[in-house]
């Protein structure tokens, strides 16, 4: 500073890193040596340097697994562990050293470091000695126990973070240690229970006898109490649950059995916790209780209120009432217990053989888990808290938010118990989303059945359909060929609709791929007007049959594969021999003129018939090969009556077109198939839109109802096109 006042020093990192920057600080300086300096870096982060110490005696979990520090050194921390930390949870010094940290002796770790991560809080004489550091630590801050380390840490000048303090909303959820360690806890206490209980838990019909089920109560349906529902019924148990909230959906959702007490009392307190009952309430769910207990063989209790006692659930009478080798587990017995014969940390059986479990540390018998999540809740918060930014802006952000007060993070501010000395009052938890009360469904009303109303309207219908079918027979009256069309129309019409509404819908895809390679038959106008004197008729003509043979050829294709989708491996598919009809209808015209009208029948019939196969998986398959059966004879009836040259142009660029759509249906990928069929369709309206208009050109005299189905046929197809 005395050669350079209050200005830094800058340097770039010169290639041979901090060693050489240490001799480039010499040399511009003058001296000798550079025992203590401060490197300005532009682009690197200033490091913080996190510690983790071995948990006591009887903690097997480790704040920080090796994953979880390869990430924070990713964020600008320097993470140091304490020789042998992971080791009681599977983590050895080497997987530590691996992912980047620096391995030491506990006083140097603590010598070192600024900001520590542990389980349990230190002890009050590690706690004295770590003054102007920052602890994250289970404190439990509303608890006794926690008050009391509280104050520790303030007397020490340790700023003192709870994990367990973090308020119950819906961006704290990845740093919520009390959820993460529940669930494991609520698992490990389904294990525990049948490992005391010592029979089955599913029901078991062998040659040695028939054995029921297990029955099991659920306590209390937070986090934990939901992973045992979960586990209890994965090993086959009959699972009833209970809560002071009415959580029933959730409780069905896990395929339990909800308990009900009769009393109306709402259970939902502050903070998403549940609230300390009432008198008149815990009688009447005491009755309940002591009823279900005589019926079940597993209990498990998970009630807790955050700095409260655990409220008394099962008392001694209900226990005397169990049968022998039943098992409580109790998960509220840090607390005190749910049951009032737990003893907390230990073990009990009472005189009737009951198994009672107090255990206190279930997440810690999953001590490789539970280190696992509760590093990641670790590593979430520190991300919480500094975002992008990294390890520079940790301390800095925490003091920045609890200047702010309320309009600081809710986070930072309910997690700091202490900081420079003082106490930090916790703030009062958010209240959660007021549940929307479950409004009674109206009673559907009762629909009179009135005969004559249904025959009233049926009888306009068929009469209208009448009116119309009439009118179009006046419109194409004096042109026979179109009259006889009217006929297979409406016929054809009224069949088609049968079938279609018969399908199942699993198969509706392949159905509308079907019904749309048999629209290919538009191809069949195009042909009749082949080699028509006008030239653009005829031009007109023949994209529509070339369009239609696209349709064709790869819409049939692309049925086929979407069909053999559904089909099951290794089954035998013997429809293609449905072809068989298609040979005899394509050579009876070709041989015969005279059996053209019989063909295009038949034809027709195999077309409906194609499409009403797919009523079902077993007949869908040879109803694809029908549906190219009848295609192909009503395109054989259709060259019969074609001059020479005109069926050898048809046969040109059906031959073309069909080729082109048969490469396109192979190349498309399955996920694709439908929009395949769509852009197929949209073929068949453009074929249907220039045949209308090549028919207008060359009859534009003919009869209304000519006239009328040209224009028809270029507004539906024009939409179908685009």
């Amino acid at each position: 500073s005395s050669h350079f006042g209050t200005e830094p020093l800058r340097l770039s990192w010169p290639r041979g890193g901090p060693a050489m920057a240490t001799l480039k600080l010499r040399g511009l300086l003058g001296l000798r040596s550079v025992s203590r300096c401060s490197l300005d870096l532009a682009g690197f982060r200033r490091q913080l340097t996190v510690g983790c110490l071995r948990e006591p005696t009887g903690e097997a979990r480790v704040a920080i697994v090796p994953a979880v520090a390869k990430a924070m050194a990713g964020q600008g921390y320097t993470v140091q562990i304490e020789k042998g930390a992971g080791g009681a949870a599977g983590f050895s010094d080497k997987a530590y050293e691996e992912a980047g940290c620096v391995v030491k002796d506990r006083q140097s770790v603590m010598g070192d470091a600024s900001l520590f991560f542990s389980i349990k809080p230190p002890s009050e004489a590690d706690m004295s000695k770590l003054g102007g550091k920052a602890v994250v630590s289970w404190v439990g801050r509303l608890q006794p126990s926690g008050k009391a380390i509280v104050e520790s840490a303030a007397k020490a000048n340790v700023m003192l973070i709870d994990t367990t303090a973090v308020p119950r909303i819906t961006i704290a959820q990845k740093l919520d240690v009390l959820s993460s360690q529940a669930k494991l806890a609520g698992h490990r206490a389904v294990i525990e229970a049948a490992y005391a209980f010592q029979r089955f838990h599913a029901p078991e019909i062998t040659a040695a006898g028939k054995y029921p089920p297990a029955h099991s109560m659920v306590l209390g349906c937070g986090v934990a109490g939901l992973a045992a529902m979960g586990t209890s019924k994965a090993l086959g148990s009959v699972v009833r649950a209970w809560d002071v909230r009415d959580v029933s959906d959730q409780v069905k959702s896990m395929g339990a059995t909800w308990i009900k007490v009769d009393f109306e009392e709402e259970g939902a307190g502050a903070g998403g916790y549940a609230k300390e009952s009432s008198a008149a309430f815990q009688e009447a769910q005491k009755a309940t209780f002591a009823k279900h207990a005589k019926e079940c063989d597993i209990i498990i209790t998970t009630a807790a209120i955050p700095g409260r006692p655990s409220p008394k659930l099962i008392e001694d009478y209900m226990v005397k009432a169990m049968r022998p080798g039943s098992v409580i587990v109790d998960l509220a017995a840090e607390g005190g217990g749910n049951c009032t014969l737990t003893k907390p940390h230990d073990k009990v059986v009472t005189d009737n053989g009951v198994t009672i479990l107090g255990y206190t540390d279930f997440p810690g018998r999953m001590a490789s888990q539970a280190s696992q999540m509760y590093a990641q809740n670790m590593l979430n918060l520190i991300t919480h808290i500094t975002g992008k930014e990294g390890a520079s802006v940790l301390l800095p952000k925490i003091s920045e938010h609890l200047a702010k007060g309320e309009d600081g993070d809710i986070i930072v501010r309910s997690i700091v118990c202490c900081k420079d000395g003082e106490i930090i009052p916790m703030p009062p938890p958010p209240q959660p989303s007021p549940v929307k009360p479950k409004v009674a469904q109206a009673a559907k009303a009762v629909v009179v059945d009135d005969p004559l109303s249904k025959s009233r309207n049926v009888a306009l219908t068929v009469s209208g359909s009448s009116v119309a079918m009439l009118g179009m027979g006046l419109g194409a009256a004096g042109d026979a060929a179109l009259t006889g069309n009217l006929a297979t129309f409406a016929l054809a019409g009224a069949a088609g609709y049968q079938v279609v509404w018969g399908v199942a819908p699993a198969l509706h895809t392949p159905l509308m791929s079907v019904t749309n390679a048999i629209s290919g038959m538009t191809a069949v106008g195009g042909m009749m007007l082949l080699g028509h004197p006008n030239p653009m008729a005829s031009a007109l003509a023949a994209s529509a049959v070339g369009f239609s043979a696209i349709n064709i050829g790869g819409g049939f294709l692309v049925s086929k594969r979407m069909l053999k989708l559904f089909q099951k491996a290794g089954e035998k598919d013997y429809s293609y021999l449905m072809l068989a009809p298609g040979a005899v209808l394509v050579a009876a015209p070709l041989l015969s003129p005279a059996t053209v009208p019989a063909t295009g029948v038949m034809s027709s019939l195999l077309c409906i018939g194609a499409i009403g196969s797919l009523a079902n998986m077993k007949t869908a398959q040879a109803g694809a090969y029908t549906g190219m059966s009848g295609v192909a004879g009503g395109l054989a009836a259709t060259f019969a009556t074609m001059s020479p040259e005109a069926a050898t142009l048809g046969a040109g660029l059906l031959l073309g077109g069909g080729s082109v759509g048969v490469v396109i249906g192979q190349k498309v990928s399955p996920i694709a198939l439908p929009q395949t069929v769509a852009a197929f369709h949209s073929l068949v309206g453009g074929a249907a839109l220039v045949t209308s208009i090549a028919s207008h050109m060359l009859h534009p005299n003919g009869s209304t109802m000519h006239l009328s189905a040209a224009i028809l046929g270029d507004y539906i197809g024009g939409g179908a096109l685009t």
